[in-house]
């Protein structure tokens, strides 16, 4: 959360995990979120032992390459500090349990586990406690704030999604945090497995590029050929 919810820093930081919980297929022709779904058979992303904002940074690099997210400095301090316990409990329990149980098997008890793509992002509403932040999920009026388990939605494509909204009551900065490390501490390489896959698809290659160009033209001109050579026969059957 930066300055001004949504701010650009806000918006940078649901973007990148937007992308990386996609349905968006790399060149291995597995989804983003299937990619990740691999992953935590090896890693458990959001167990105890893993702090929030590192397991954020690694998902964030993995998508742009190594850069950072968001990319003003003091606006990702802020995050980072946020994410490191400062979050209240009860939604620090509810972010780790839902996108657990995303990434876990899908179950007749765990219909999450099999949704297509996950959305995310902030808004500046009222609170239903005190807390200033909490995470909403769509669920329903009376128990969608904090829930451990996520409610799969339904989009126009057919496609089945959940929705991590979080919820700040002030539409402010969040506090200073000059101190907090960039970027966040490892986890130790007894809980990383190391870096977090992203494969992107290939992109075709000029020639490639040119040499389909060159197939389309040379279809064509066989297609009009044909069609005058047909005129052709139909003229001279006319005489």
């Amino acid at each position: 959360m930066g300055s001004f919810i949504n701010s650009q820093s806000d918006a940078e930081i649901c973007e990148v995990l937007n992308k990386r919980f996609s349905d968006d297929v790399n060149s291995k022709g597995e989804t983003y979120l299937d990619e990740l779904r691999d992953l935590f058979k090896t890693e458990n992303l959001f167990d105890s032992n893993h702090h929030l904002n590192r397991v954020f940074h690694r998902l964030a690099i993995s998508v742009t390459g190594g850069a950072s997210v968001p990319k003003i400095k003091h606006s990702r301090l802020r995050w980072f500090h946020l994410l490191k316990g400062n979050l209240p409990g009860a939604v620090e329990t509810a972010i780790r349990d839902q996108l657990t149980a995303i990434l876990s098997p899908a179950s007749t008890d765990n219909p999450a586990g099999g949704v297509d793509y996950v959305v995310f992002s902030t808004v500046h509403q009222p609170t239903s406690t005190l807390a200033q932040f909490e995470l909403f999920d769509n669920s329903n009026a009376l128990a969608g704030v904090n829930n451990s388990r996520p409610f799969p939605l339904g989009d126009a494509n057919g496609k089945s999604y959940c929705a991590l909204i979080l919820r700040c009551n002030v539409d402010q900065s969040l506090p200073d945090a000059p101190g907090e490390d960039d970027p966040p501490k490892s986890d130790g390489g007894g809980v990383e497995k190391g870096p977090i896959p992203f494969v992107i698809p290939k992109a075709l290659k000029r020639r490639t590029v040119k040499r389909v160009a060159k197939k389309a033209a040379k279809k064509k001109g066989a297609v009009k050929k044909k069609k005058a050579a047909r005129k052709a026969v139909k003229k001279t059957r006319k005489r």
